[in-house]
């Protein structure tokens, strides 16, 4: 399957190079050629990790994200995204469809495909624009960030002050392009709303505000589910919590995000409550809050429900001077399973980061995070400490 997603994804970047077009046509398909690569390294550290007397050592070193995609139009009202990421020595699908634009009536776009599920500030937020290295841990409640079915939004209501995003889509697995076949297991439903409450732009004040709900049923009759995730890195060891004859999820998260100046300001919560068969609703308490300064007075900006590009002043450059953009950032978060794991231990992690980002132009940027996770262990409970680094470009 890989092979012909290959092939397919080079045909559609293909379309880049046409130049003629039939004279009884009225538009020409247009294309445009995107990607990125972020390149990082990983460095773990536990006392005591593994047993007593006996640290938890990792080193390692990975490609974490490799996309590239095409997009383009096909007509006037209708668009399409190709992306396809190659981390991992694979191909997989990520944002992948057709949408059509500018609906008569009511307006918004409606897409058909794979699409990011509209679950929240951070989720929304491309990986090009994270403050952070990951994302935090509250978003590991939804399974993957992309859900192939029926996306629709519209970010203009209320003359612009109002976004709503609504998300159908299937339980088709990601790791074989989504496919499904048994469309009667159940769907997910997520709507999400969004407002830019307040906005000054001379200054660079302004407050977002968001909720979003999710209803997702993953199979016909009650079974098994392991909601897994990592304290905040990608190469450590994953953590499993095992949730007997699961139903039904219901998932409600709030947001605030606001900037003042070069200080950007960012938090959620989200309870995910996983409705079982034998113990009934058993909830997941996921949340973070975060603060970023930009040392060299550029600024964040928020745009239909997502985080945008931060631009330096000046770019880096040896013969001119410039430096490009020096940002600190600090995040404080938490993920509380204790409803599940009723030991008293082992029953939620919290970690603090702390970052640097340096940002050589708009499209490039040094990444570090300082991680401290506390595992919430029994006994003396040692922080499992990171140290991550990055680099990345986009295109």
């Amino acid at each position: 399957m890989g092979y012909y997603n290959f092939i397919f994804a080079l045909f559609l970047i293909s379309l880049q190079t046409l130049q003629a077009q039939d004279s009884k046509k009225k538009f020409t398909p247009t294309a445009e050629l995107h990607g990125r690569i972020h390149y990082d390294f990983e460095f773990l550290h536990q006392k005591d990790g593994i047993a007593p007397g006996e640290d938890y050592l990792f080193s390692g070193q990975q490609f974490r994200r490799v996309f590239l995609q095409a997009k383009g139009t096909i007509f006037d009202h209708i668009r399409y995204v190709a992306q396809f990421a190659f981390n991992g020595g694979e191909v997989a699908y990520r944002d992948l469809y057709i949408a059509f634009t500018d609906l008569p009536v009511i307006g918004g776009e409606l897409a058909f495909g794979s699409v990011t599920e509209p679950t929240g500030l951070e989720m929304e937020t491309s990986s090009k624009y994270l403050v952070f290295f990951e994302r935090s841990m509250m978003t590991h409640t939804q399974n993957f960030r992309w859900n192939s079915g029926f996306h629709y939004s519209n970010f203009g209501l209320l003359n612009g002050k109002l976004g709503l995003q609504l998300s159908y889509a299937f339980n088709g697995d990601h790791n074989e392009g989504f496919l499904d076949k048994q469309l009667d297991r159940g769907q997910h439903f997520v709507v999400r709303f969004t407002s830019l409450v307040y906005q000054k732009k001379q200054k660079n004040i302004s407050v977002h505000l968001g909720t979003h709900y999710e209803n997702r049923k993953r199979d016909k009759e009650p079974a098994s589910y392991t909601l897994s995730f990592r304290p905040e890195n990608h190469m450590g060891e994953t953590i499993k919590v095992v949730i007997d004859s699961l139903k039904t999820q219901q998932d409600i998260g709030f947001e605030l995000a606001g900037t003042i100046g070069s200080l950007t300001l960012q938090g959620e919560y989200e309870i995910a409550g996983y409705n079982t068969e034998e113990n009934g609703t058993l909830n997941v308490n996921g949340y973070y809050a975060s603060a970023s300064y930009c040392l060299t007075g550029e600024h964040h900006q928020f745009k239909k429900g997502a985080e945008t590009r931060l631009i330096p002043n000046k770019d880096f450059n040896f013969d001119k001077g410039g430096w490009g953009a020096v940002e600190l950032a600090i995040r404080y978060s938490v993920l509380d399973y204790s409803d599940i794991v009723t030991t008293g231990y082992n029953d939620k992690v919290s970690n603090v980061t702390l970052g640097v980002n340096w940002y050589l132009n708009a499209h490039t940027r040094f990444v570090y995070n300082h991680v401290m996770s506390d595992l919430h262990s029994p006994e003396e409970n040692p922080l499992l400490q990171a140290d991550l680094f990055r680099v990345l470009v986009d295109f």
